[in-house]
C-alpha cells in the first residue's frame, strides 16, 4: 500500500466528516439493503421495516428536543404518548371491527362472563401493559441524562434476549438463523464501540449521571425484550402456549392501551405531580410541535411496531429496528460534524447482512412441512 493509501486508512480509522450528498447517498444505501434483506416480505413488509427505523429515529430525536427545551418531564410526555396511542388505536380497531367478524368488540364478547374477560385480560393483557409502560418511562427517563444516540446503542443486546426469551416459551430458530442473528449483533457491538469512542472524547457528560442514564436504559431494555415476546405470543403461536388468541396487531394495542395509560399517568402524578399537564398551556410554539411530533411518531410506532413483530416475530423484529442507528450516525457526521469511521461502515455491512441470513432462513423453513419445520415459529 502507498503513503496515499496509508494516510487515507488511517483517515478513515480515525472518522471523517461526511459531507451532505455522501451521506444521503449512505443512509439510501442502507434503506437499498433494507429492501434487500425483506424482499420476502414484499413492498409493504419493505415499507414497514423503513417507516418503523425512521419513526424509531424521530420519536428518540424529538423528545431529547422537547427535554432539551426546558419540558423537563419524560413520564408527562410518555404519559401524553400513551393516551394518544390509546385514541389512536381504538379509532383504527372500531373502524375494521365493523366491518370484520373478528373485531376487538366481538372477540370480548365470547367470553361467556365478566370473570372469565377479567381472567383473560389479567393473563394476557395486563403483563404486556406493564412492560410497556416500563420500557417508555425508563427509556424516556434515560434521554435526560445520555443523548439519544447512547441511548439506541445500549439496544445492542434486545435482539439476543429477545430470542432467548422466545426460545423458552418454545420459538424454535434454526442454526442459520442464530448465525444471521450473531452477525447482525456483532455489527452492532462494532458500532457501539465507535459511539463509545465519541462519547469518551467529547466528555460532554458526568460519568456518573451517563452510569445512571444507562442504567435506566438497560432496564428499559429487559421490559421491551419480555414485552415483544408476550405481543408476539397473542399473535403467533408458540408451543409453551397452544391457546394463543391470534389477536390482529391493532387488537393487542387497543386492548394493552387503557391499561398502558393509567399506569402512566399515575406514575406522572407520583413521580412530577400536575405541574407538567399545567405547564403544557404555557409551551412555546417550537415546543409544542416538537412535542406534538414526537407524539406523532410515537403512535406510528406503536400501531406499525404491532405489524412488524407479527410479520417477522419478536427477535427478528428488534434486528430490524436497530437499523435506525445507522441512519442516525450517518445523518449526524453530515449534519452535525461526527466522525464516521471505518468500524461503523463495517458494522452496518454486518448488521445488513446477518438480517438478510435471519430472512432466508425464515423463508426456507417456511417451504417445508409443518411438521419438519424447527425455525422460528411465527414463519
Amino acid at each position: 500500500m502507498g503513503a496515499g493509501g496509508v494516510v487515507s486508512f488511517q483517515l478513515l480509522s480515525e472518522g471523517v466528516i461526511l459531507p451532505p450528498w455522501v451521506a444521503l447517498v449512505f443512509t439510501g444505501s442502507i434503506f437499498a439493503g433494507v429492501a434487500y434483506a425483506y424482499r420476502s416480505h414484499g413492498l409493504s413488509g419493505v415499507a414497514v421495516v423503513s417507516t418503523q427505523v425512521m419513526a424509531i429515529m424521530a420519536v428518540q430525536l424529538s423528545t431529547k428536543l422537547v427535554l432539551q427545551t426546558g419540558f423537563v418531564y419524560p413520564t408527562c410526555i410518555a404519559s401524553l404518548h400513551f393516551l394518544c396511542v390509546w385514541l389512536a388505536s381504538w379509532a383504527v380497531e372500531r373502524r375494521s371491527g365493523a366491518a370484520a367478524k373478528d373485531g376487538l368488540l366481538a372477540l370480548m364478547d365470547l367470553k361467556s362472563s365478566s370473570n372469565e374477560k377479567a381472567e383473560w385480560y389479567l393473563k394476557r393483557i395486563l403483563p404486556i401493559a406493564v412492560l410497556q409502560t416500563l420500557n417508555v418511562v425508563l427509556n424516556t427517563c434515560s434521554l435526560l441524562y445520555i443523548g439519544a444516540g447512547f441511548n439506541a446503542i445500549i439496544g445492542i443486546l434486545c435482539p439476543v434476549l429477545t430470542a432467548l426469551v422466545s426460545a423458552t416459551l418454545g420459538a424454535r430458530i434454526t442454526s442459520l438463523a442464530w448465525a444471521g442473528m450473531v452477525i447482525a449483533i456483532a455489527g452492532d457491538a462494532v458500532i457501539s464501540i465507535e459511539g463509545l469512542k465519541n462519547i469518551t472524547r467529547s466528555g460532554s457528560e458526568p460519568v456518573s449521571l451517563a452510569v445512571f442514564g444507562m442504567s435506566l436504559g438497560v432496564g428499559a431494555l429487559f421490559a421491551r425484550s419480555v414485552r415483544s415476546v408476550l405481543m408476539d405470543c397473542q399473535m403467533n403461536e408458540y408451543a409453551a402456549d397452544k391457546a394463543c388468541p391470534r389477536l390482529r396487531p391493532t387488537q393487542v394495542v387497543a386492548l394493552a392501551s387503557p391499561a398502558v395509560f393509567v399506569l402512566g399517568f399515575a406514575l406522572t402524578l407520583i413521580l412530577e405531580g400536575w405541574k407538567p399537564y399545567m405547564e403544557l398551556l404555557s409551551l412555546n410554539a417550537s415546543t409544542a410541535l416538537l412535542l406534538a411530533f414526537s407524539t406523532a411518531c410515537a403512535v406510528y410506532l406503536s400501531l406499525m411496531g404491532m405489524v412488524l413483530i407479527k410479520m417477522l416475530g419478536a427477535a427478528a423484529a428488534q434486528i430490524a429496528g436497530k437499523l435506525n442507528i445507522l441512519v442516525t450516525v450517518a445523518l449526524s457526521s453530515a449534519f452535525l460534524h461526527e466522525r464516521l469511521s471505518l468500524g461503523f461502515i463495517v458494522g452496518a455491512a454486518a448488521v445488513l447482512a446477518g438480517a438478510a441470513i435471519f430472512e432466508h432462513a425464515k423463508a426456507t423453513t417456511a417451504l417445508l412441512p409443518k411438521t419438519l419445520r424447527t425455525a422460528y415459529s411465527s414463519v
